[in-house]
């Protein structure tokens, strides 16, 4: 099968989304992220703002459909790559796990190894049968989503308890001063105590989001030519109902956490309303980059070669925070501010997204691709 442009460079700008949330936890506070005293300031404000209202809940669900949309070049129509695509799902679990233990609590790609056997039911389903589900799983998630924003709110108002969600793990200790073995298993206890979390706020969309991904993957919705009319409508969508809900949000989770006494259950709440609307801004960064791979490829181009080899790059990204926050390499956990990690976000994405240019100049896949493949190709 031809390779599609805008899935890679989708790809490529989706690894930037996804650093910018991640690098607040890597090197501000491993559990909390941009959370207190990183919102003082204007500029610390500003930071966090702009991840709340552009990046959180939009990037990770943008990566979920491309999970999705891409198993078509696996599958391909045939029922005999499905023995494939389980190799790739358990080599991602493999992956995911070496990630968690040795470089970044946060790690996706376990997950997605785990929803992608999943997705291995949907994958010769009608095409009325992937809507209901990911209308479903979708609305599932939302419900309970809500369900539990007004049960915090209604715990903290009216029954006056304390939430207790903002206590610091043990890994912030050891990123200031510890070594590398001693992360490890404070590491995988912030990975275990935080994975159900990661389930219940973004497993479900997660997953809905693949489910939509194979359904538009056969409609061949990143491939050209593209219907203009209906994009142009997927822009407007996001922009005019998206972005509103997403800036409404970003202010009171900002407000409540510059506040003198903070409220639980006011930054779940906010939290929440970004996770459960993150699909209209979601579809308005897929529908502006449709159009510029279609009118204006030159000013999106350059982010292909980064997602033709996402995989590696995603580890390289922790390999470098890791290096830099850690006191195994540059030690500067906590001694950034909100404002310098978001910039440096961009800084390690532009140079990873050269590298890879640079590298694929020479061969035909990033390294962890190639060797992904060797593990998982047909013998």
């Amino acid at each position: 099968m031809q390779r599609d442009i805008a899935p890679d460079v989708l790809r490529g700008f989706a690894l930037l989304g996804i650093l910018v949330v991640n690098i607040q936890f890597m090197g501000l506070n491993s559990d909390q992220g941009a959370r207190g005293e990183w919102t003082q300031g204007f500029a610390n404000g500003s930071a966090t703002f702009l991840i709340a209202a552009l990046f959180t809940g939009k990037f990770y669900l943008l990566f979920s459909f491309l999970f999705g949309y891409s198993s078509n070049y696996v599958i391909r129509n045939d029922r005999s790559n499905r023995t494939r695509w389980v190799k790739r799902c358990f080599v991602l679990i493999a992956f995911g796990a070496l990630h968690f233990t040795f470089l970044w609590h946060g790690d996706i790609i376990f997950l997605y190894g785990l929803f992608g056997l999943l997705l291995t039911f949907f994958f010769f389903r009608v095409d009325k049968t992937l809507k209901i589900w990911s209308r479903l799983v979708f609305s599932i998630s939302t419900f309970f989503i809500v369900l539990i924003g007004v049960l915090a709110f209604v715990a903290e108002y009216l029954l006056e308890e304390d939430l207790g969600l903002s206590a610091e793990s043990s890994l912030d200790e050891i990123l200031q001063n510890g070594t590398f073995l001693e992360s490890i298993p404070a590491r995988i206890e912030v990975w275990l105590l935080s994975i159900s979390t990661g389930i219940f706020l973004q497993g479900g969309l997660a997953f809905a989001a693949f489910l939509l991904g194979v359904r538009l993957a056969r409609l061949n919705f990143l491939s050209s030519p593209i219907d203009q009319a209906a994009n142009s409508r997927l822009i407007k969508m996001g922009l005019v109902f998206g972005l509103p809900i997403q800036v409404i949000a970003a202010v009171i989770l900002l407000r409540n956490e510059q506040a003198a006494e903070p409220s639980e259950s006011i930054y779940l709440i906010s939290l929440f309303a970004s996770f459960v609307a993150a699909p209209l801004l979601s579809m308005f960064y897929v529908g502006v980059i449709r159009k510029l791979v279609e009118e204006r490829p030159y000013l999106v181009l350059w982010m292909k070669p980064a997602g033709k080899m996402s995989l590696t790059i995603y580890i390289s990204q922790s390999v470098i925070t890791s290096l830099i926050f850690s006191p195994w390499g540059l030690g500067l956990f906590q001694d950034l501010q909100t404002w310098q990690v978001f910039v440096l976000a961009f800084a390690i994405w532009l140079l990873l997204s050269n590298l890879a240019a640079h590298w694929l100049k020479r061969f035909d896949q990033g390294p962890l691709e190639s060797l992904m493949s060797s593990m998982t190709r047909p013998r």
